[in-house]
């Protein structure tokens, strides 16, 4: 290739590069041009229903999403297009009248929440905001109830030593409130508290549980609280002996014994608060037959006070003589 062919093939390189970069300015004007203008981008967004107690109303029905036209230029559509995730919240605890009805009708005028709405989206460089549609529906049904008082089911309460419960535990709330249709809270017998250990208990207080949920096998059931709290009263115990005379319980097998020894001693645990309250008087222990080859009798402790704990018995046999 001699210099002449060489200088016109950069020559046309040249023209080719000049064109290309020519195009390419011009598409670069033009599209900033193009986004530079505002124009009218629709945008979907995921409505959430504040105010609405799922708890006693089902919904049957729902305008879950949210069309606006919003007015900007391109590069702020294509920004707001990247984003992810777009939701805003309504509140309607307000239009929800008449509602002891079964079934209940909400119809919200978008403009009245138009404010509510553009202060939840990013406004930069939106120009104009304007829903499509005029109006929302949402459609509710009342659900039906039924009352349960919740069972304490697997509840470990695990005591320090020398602490115990004193009485009875307290529930609050005392009763649960089930919500769903009639058919799926006939199949429901009971409500009741999961598994669960409490340890080191050492003062009264509250413990929060959890509900099972066996009632999550049916879809429209909801309850009125997922938790309850227990109050366990406890006592702190202190040890006392107790002497106590063992009572014979006749069997015909014959009319009178004489017991060695006639009394036992019960080594037991009762309330510090109420040490001076407990006495023999309080307890009732019969001897009893141990079984039919035994020449002893086995004493047993038959009556106590429901606040005492008892922690041995001695002796834990008894001997005994027939009196004709």
């Amino acid at each position: 290739m001699d210099n002449t062919e060489t200088s016109g093939l950069r020559q046309r390189l040249k023209q080719s590069r000049a064109f290309i970069f020519s195009l390419i300015a011009i598409a670069a004007i033009w599209l900033v041009s193009a986004m530079s203008e505002h124009k009218a981008y629709r945008e979907h967004y995921k409505l959430y229903y504040d105010g609405i107690d799922t708890a006693k109303y089902a919904i049957t029905g729902i305008d879950s999403i949210l069309t606006l036209d919003i007015t900007s230029n391109g590069f702020h559509a294509f920004q707001r297009g990247i984003k992810k995730n777009r939701y805003v919240h309504v509140n309607v605890t307000s239009k929800i009248t008449n509602k002891d009805a079964d079934n209940i009708q909400v119809t919200l005028n978008i403009d009245d929440y138009i404010d509510i709405i553009r202060s939840q989206i990013d406004t930069r460089g939106v120009n104009e905001i304007k829903p499509v549609g005029d109006i929302l529906n949402i459609a509710l049904a009342r659900r039906q109830s039924k009352v349960f008082v919740p069972e304490i089911d697997n509840i470990d309460f695990q005591f320090d030593p020398m602490v115990g419960l004193c009485g009875q535990p307290e529930l609050h709330p005392d009763s649960i409130v089930l919500y769903g249709s009639q058919s799926s809270l006939d199949k429901i017998e009971y409500v009741r508290t999961e598994p669960k250990t409490i340890k080191n208990i050492r003062i009264s207080g509250m413990h929060r549980v959890r509900l099972a949920n066996d009632w999550k096998k049916y879809p429209d059931v909801r309850p009125s609280t997922e938790y309850i709290d227990i109050f366990i009263p406890v006592e702190t115990y202190t040890e006392k002996p107790i002497s106590v005379a063992v009572q014979y319980a006749n069997d015909n097998s014959f009319k009178r014994v004489q017991l060695y020894p006639s009394t036992v001693t019960l080594n037991c645990l009762v309330p510090r608060k109420k040490y001076a309250d407990v006495n023999s008087d309080d307890f009732v222990v019969t001897a009893k037959t141990i079984n039919d080859t035994s020449n002893y009798l086995m004493p047993v402790v038959t009556q106590f006070p429901a606040n005492v704990r008892i922690k041995s018995i001695s002796p834990q046999q008894l001997q005994y003589i027939i009196i004709k």
